[in-house]
């Protein structure tokens, strides 16, 4: 039986992998490269989400894959902020989504849940010591339940291309 962290672990990943795949669906039709992008990411965040729950103990992709979360999340804040410098809207912030959101927030808890199980010492890691037993369980219960909810109700909207 896999730890309450990496019961979040796998929550936050597969979620994310979710809300991914349905971006993905939204943006292939718009730009080939943010399909692909999208396809990628909820291929590689779903996968892991299984390998961690085949095998709870193998810890050498969780640092690769949190750090690459928060490349992510970083994309993501300047496509909402000043918008990407590629494809059909380059230069013009997207709106806020609820999906979007839900997969961020999903993405800072991996990390946050990572560097809190294998870099303790670091001083970020002791702002998560919360991160532990009972409370994992419920982050991972309110990861799964917002995360549906938000691809499941969340639509996506684009800039005007005018």
């Amino acid at each position: 039986m896999a730890s309450p962290q990496v019961t979040l672990l796998i929550a936050g990943s597969a979620s994310a992998g979710v809300i991914h795949a349905r971006a993905m669906i939204d943006h292939v039709g718009h730009y080939w490269l943010f399909g692909a992008f999208f396809a990628a990411l909820a291929y590689a965040q779903v996968l892991l989400a299984a390998r961690l729950y085949w095998r709870p103990d193998d810890r050498r992709w969780l640092m690769p894959a949190a750090i690459a979360s928060l490349g992510v999340v970083a994309i993501w804040v300047v496509s909402r902020s000043v918008g990407l410098p590629i494809g059909p809207w380059a230069g013009r912030p997207e709106p806020l989504g609820i999906s979007d959101i839900a997969a961020t927030l999903d993405q800072l808890v991996f990390a946050a849940v990572v560097f809190r199980m294998l870099r303790p010492d670091l001083w970020i890691s002791a702002r998560f010591a919360w991160l532990h037993g009972a409370n994992c369980s419920r982050m991972a219960v309110m990861a799964i339940a917002f995360s549906v909810l938000a691809a499941l109700a969340g639509s996506h909207a684009h800039p005007s291309l005018r």
